[in-house]
């Protein structure tokens, strides 16, 4: 039966954990994995107080968000084939500015059956002021979820 799981990547260390507990816990080369990058808008804050602030600077900071996903696509598909895994691969970008919420809507729009995500490890006070993308997803996604935590120190 193909599954479909969506993974979570920033090119952190935590998200290439969850990926290599994927290939190594769960792996089913049937699986189609769907990449997801969230990657921030340009600021129209930071733009307004920039010398140039014009639709040209805007654009220019859309269009490096774009070539930042997709060097972090082929980060992505170099690690895959690192770990030896062979499966259908779908890579998504979307540009905004809320994380967890995005991850959810994606899972939701694609209807997969697994969401993979990494976790920093934050304690529970940290993550109470900081907010946390994985603790957002477990608790508003209506999916199966899995988060990988770091390794124990």
């Amino acid at each position: 039966m193909k599954r479909k799981i969506l993974i979570a990547m920033d090119g952190s260390e935590n998200s290439r954990r969850a990926l290599r507990w994927y290939a190594q816990n769960m792996n089913n080369p049937e699986d189609l994995l769907i990449f997801v990058f969230i990657t921030d808008p340009p600021s129209m804050s930071l733009l307004a107080h920039s010398v140039v602030a014009t639709p040209e600077a805007y654009n220019a900071g859309i269009a490096r968000g774009i070539e930042e996903g997709k060097a972090l696509a082929i980060k992505t598909r170099q690690f895959c084939a690192s770990l030896g895994l062979k499966n259908t691969q779908r890579f998504l970008e979307r540009m905004t500015h809320g994380v967890g919420p995005a991850i959810v809507e994606i899972a939701n729009e694609e209807a997969v059956d697994l969401i993979l995500v990494g976790n920093r490890g934050l304690g529970t006070m940290r993550r109470t002021f900081l907010g946390s993308v994985s603790d957002y997803v477990l608790h508003h996604a209506h999916r199966p979820v899995a988060v990988v935590p770091p390794p124990k120190e």
